[in-house]
């Protein structure tokens, strides 16, 4: 039974296109099959009510990188009690890492987002009222120190 030097090759090529469909469309096809899943968002850490009542301050941690991945943070605003929005373009902070964060509401339209250290990666100094339903907020990053990552002398700083 000699199979045709054709019919490998075919085997051959067909198995490589699948390769890399996969490799470029496994992750979007897996992030789509699980979407909705608790660990697709990460969990919620902290959640702080405004001062008058009406929106929440939520800070998610977020593990689900997986093994290349690590913890990420994101910051959202919305009205009090209702869930994160699934659409990562209404986050107002990202970071890769974040140690002794706490969200302070300074008054109603004032978030404080304070930190020791942190490598943010994307930050928006609003939440409008198209994204949390609600009203305009105003967030202010407020470092624990003026060297958060970086040393004065251009180097990382030591601790974890």
């Amino acid at each position: 039974m000699n199979r045709p030097k054709f019919n490998r090759f075919t085997t051959a090529v067909i198995c490589f296109v699948l390769g890399i469909v996969l490799a470029a469309f496994g992750q979007t096809f897996l992030a789509n099959i699980f979407k909705g899943h608790p660990r697709a968002q990460g969990a919620e850490s902290v959640r702080v009510t405004s001062p008058d009542g009406r929106l929440d301050a939520v800070l998610i941690e977020d593990s689900s990188g997986g093994a290349l991945g690590g913890v990420f943070w994101c910051l959202y605003v919305v009205p009090k009690d209702k869930a994160v929005p699934s659409d990562t373009t209404k986050q107002v902070f990202f970071a890769d890492e974040l140690t002794k964060v706490s969200v302070v509401w300074g008054n109603a339209h004032l978030i404080e987002i304070h930190y020791d250290k942190a490598s943010i990666m994307h930050f928006r100094n609003i939440s409008t009222r198209e994204e949390n339903g609600v009203e305009y907020v105003e967030l202010r990053l407020v470092p624990a120190s003026e060297y958060s990552l970086i040393t004065p002398e251009g180097g990382w700083r030591p601790d974890n």
